[in-house]
């Protein structure tokens, strides 16, 4: 065998690798070899009718076929596949489109947008009929055909399961109408006791090709009808010919399985397998190739954007699936890029609602697919000039997914809202404040915790940043959704909220006041929260109540102080921290902890990256019924009060300097095992407070508090240990070295000699 033999067959035999990176590997070789024209275009062909011919045959491996498709996208990308290779390729992929491989199926759609580039539209009309009746096949499920795992220990076949769940989620009234009516009618007879009708496969989607019926144009009331046949259908028992609906007796819960929990159990597993989450046979890897089709075709694809083809992308936008959701606005992202002008308007007409429920979806991946989608085609809009009369409905989503908590979302819609909006971002939200109002207090009553924080950083923006004149009638409605956050379960939208709440009585002072009686109770019960940094911000808000009300304020809020400084003297020795939950948190909820752990887990709700958020409570019957919250902790509510401390410290500084006397004698107290938390709280404040009051009043309360400021950098607690180490460092450079390290006794300048925490000479 020649040198160029044994190169050839080299490369073939990593292009049919098993493993991944080989293959890869093999591709890039092919691809090097060419561009230094190792090979010559003669043996390029000769290699390629080889790989091709692997794709006709059933012997191949899924592996050796991934390896050729990605091999004739290199060679298609470099021009290098004949006409000949081009065909026999297209053909391998129509018929794998629905191979059993998920990574076959989704290399077809990067070979198909390479002929697609290569070959212009001729691509489209040559498999338009096989991706379009794929489409239509998988795009309903029947859930008798769903495989459930150990469904030997169930009583009944599948399909009975089936009928049962729908039986017992039936109402006790139905059941009773439906005894009474069979009771009144003699000629009615029960059906015999054997396996229910399997359920229909779906209605037909718009018709696109392939000798489907049309739909026309969908919309309004006919849409949402449309789109119930398209969602995952309910089992449905289907009647005997001639019997009536009222006559069908559904059978009893009892008589199906021996016990209860056997039931519970196994439509936990159901849901489970036909969850949002899990993928829809190949509808996904179908609009896949579709889209890539429409990519390499750019706006030669622009005809076939129809009346029925929007149709399509309204209903799948829709779907039930969340992989098949996000797909939909990729494809959606791809017309609005390549299309004609024409085309785009069109588009905007009719997907624009779509795109904003696309913003608003509850998984963090369809939110930016459709961001993508959005972006393509406001930029284009605006360049057009028909941009404007969809901010009403788009603008909202856009602002509110600027704080969304996935990273790539918040990233991606703040450079959008930057070309989109340009400088003028308040001007717009001011302009359509009653649609942003609306859709934000919606948002706050989302089961996405995610969501409800992302709404509370939104109504803050709008105290914040937006002309008052719009916002100053919706005060009372934003206030009120801000106070039902602050009863939420996850702390993160508890804390947003608190925040919200202290920017907005800041800027709207005089329309605040009716609600700040509901606002003192839930900053002061916050105050002693069982998370610092909810602690910390409660504290930060009443200092801006402070600021809002001057005197009246400051009587309510250092009254409370008064009385939460001192509460550390009632502190147990077994002080906990956290205290009734569990070291573990689920988005932003720590779980109790009770004496029925053998349940904790049963039949538990499932979540899933952030994105099925728990629905936790947001609401409750008044102020101090937060379920969210255990007893506080004698010193918590004592830690509360220092961050308030501080927080007033230069808006009534004669407050502050009677209480610091109190301040250095309970953190004096270390009878319980939490006082390092304790004091690492003063140390991280008493900076602010000294820069606050001043020099020389601070000096005058300095010094009950520099031992146990010693005391505390000696301790075996790193994090108190170098929140005191900082706090001497900046007493040291604000005083003045000679006047602090004049003030400190022998003990102390020893404590500092053997410390390396502390840069200081003594």
């Amino acid at each position: 065998m020649s040198e160029r033999e044994t190169l050839m067959k080299g490369i073939i035999e990593q292009i049919k690798a098993p493993q991944l990176i080989r293959r890869q590997k093999g591709v890039r070789e092919l691809k090097k070899r060419i561009d230094a024209k190792d090979i010559s275009s003669q043996e390029v062909q000769v290699l390629a009718s080889k790989l091709t011919s692997l794709l006709d045959s059933d012997e191949s491996s899924w592996q050796v076929k991934h390896g050729v498709f990605l091999a004739a996208e290199g060679l298609l990308k470099i021009h290098m596949l004949g006409n000949k290779e081009r065909k026999s390729v297209m053909k391998a992929a129509l018929e794998n489109l629905e191979h059993k491989e998920y990574r076959v199926r989704l290399v077809i759609g990067s070979v198909l947008q390479a002929l697609a580039a290569e070959d212009g539209i001729s691509v489209y009309n040559n498999c338009k009929e096989v991706i379009l009746k794929s489409i239509d096949k998988n795009f309903t499920r029947d859930p008798s055909m769903v495989k459930i795992e150990n469904k030997g220990k169930f009583l009944l076949p599948v399909a009975n399961l089936l009928d049962l769940v729908e039986c017992e989620e039936k109402s006790k009234a139905d059941k009773e109408v439906a005894k009474e009516e069979v009771k009144s009618d003699p000629t009615v007879s029960a059906p015999p006791s054997g396996l229910p009708a399997t359920p229909p496969t779906g209605a037909v989607l718009p018709s696109l090709g392939g000798g489907l019926p049309g739909l026309g144009r969908i919309g309004g009331k006919a849409l949402k009808k449309r789109l119930e046949h398209h969602r995952l259908p309910k089992h449905n028992k289907e009647n005997k010919p001639g019997a009536s609906k009222a006559a069908v007796k559904k059978p009893s819960v009892t008589t199906r399985v021996s016990k209860p929990a056997e039931l519970t159990r196994w439509k936990a597993e159901l849901r489970e397998q036909m969850h949002d989450t899990e993928g829809w046979k190949s509808l996904e890897t179908s609009f896949n190739a579709l889209k890539c089709i429409i990519t390499g075709t750019k706006g030669a694809f622009s005809r076939f954007v129809d009346d029925n083809f929007l149709a399509l992308l309204e209903v799948a936008s829709m779907h039930t699936n969340r992989f098949v959701r996000e797909i939909t606005y990729h494809t959606t992202a791809a017309i609005a890029q390549n299309c004609d002008i024409k085309t785009l308007e069109n588009l905007a007409n009719r997907t624009c609602t779509l795109l904003a429920k696309g913003l608003s979806d509850n998984w963090s991946q369809v939110r930016y697919a459709s961001s993508i989608a959005t972006r393509n085609l406001m930029v284009r809009a605006i360049k057009a000039g028909f941009a404007e009369k969809y901010l009403g409905i788009l603008l909202p989503p856009m602002c509110i997914n600027r704080y969304y908590v996935a990273q790539g979302v918040r990233i991606y819609s703040h450079e959008t809202w930057r070309m989109v909006m340009g400088e003028r971002g308040p001007e717009l939200v001011a302009k359509y404040i009653d649609k942003v109002v609306k859709f934000y207090v919606s948002q706050a009553k989302a089961d996405n915790h995610a969501v409800r924080e992302a709404a509370c950083a939104c109504i803050t923006e709008l105290a914040l940043k937006v002309e008052k004149k719009a916002v100053s009638p919706h005060v009372t409605v934003l206030l009120d959704t801000l106070i039902e956050c602050f009863k939420d379960d996850s702390w993160p939208v508890r804390d947003a909220a608190c925040n919200a709440c202290g920017d907005f009585i800041t800027a709207f002072p005089e329309e605040s006041k009716p609600t700040m009686k509901k606002l003192y109770v839930l900053w002061f019960d916050h105050l002693k929260d069982s998370i610092p940094t909810v602690r910390e911000d409660a504290a930060v808000a009443l200092g801006k109540a402070v600021t809002a009300y001057g005197e009246e304020g400051e009587k309510v809020v250092s009254a409370h102080l008064k009385k939460a400084l001192p509460a550390v003297k009632e502190q147990q020795k077994d002080s906990k921290r956290l205290a009734n939950m569990e070291n573990v948190t689920q988005f932003g909820v720590a779980r109790r902890v009770t004496g029925k752990e053998s349940l904790a887990n049963s039949d538990a709700q499932m979540y899933s990256c952030g994105s099925l958020a728990p629905k936790m409570k947001r609401r409750g019957a008044g102020c101090m019924d937060h379920s969210f919250q255990r007893p506080a902790e004698p010193w918590e509510v004592t830690d509360g009060a220092v961050y308030l401390l501080r927080e007033l410290s230069d808006k009534s500084p004669n407050v502050v300097s009677s209480l610091m006397h109190t301040l250095s004698e309970m953190i004096e107290l270390r009878h319980y095992g939490h006082h390092v938390y304790l004091k690492q709280t003063v140390w991280k404040v008493v900076p602010v407070i000294a820069k606050n009051l001043g020099k020389r009043p601070f000096k005058r309360v300095m010094e009950p508090l520099l031992p146990v400021l010693f005391d505390t950098l000696v301790c075996n607690h790193r994090l108190a240990m170098h929140a005191a180490a900082e706090c001497i460092e900046f007493l040291d450079k604000y005083l003045g070295h000679v006047i602090f390290t004049g003030r400190l006794t022998s003990d102390m300048k020893d404590k500092l000699r053997r410390n390396n925490l502390v840069r200081i000479q003594v």
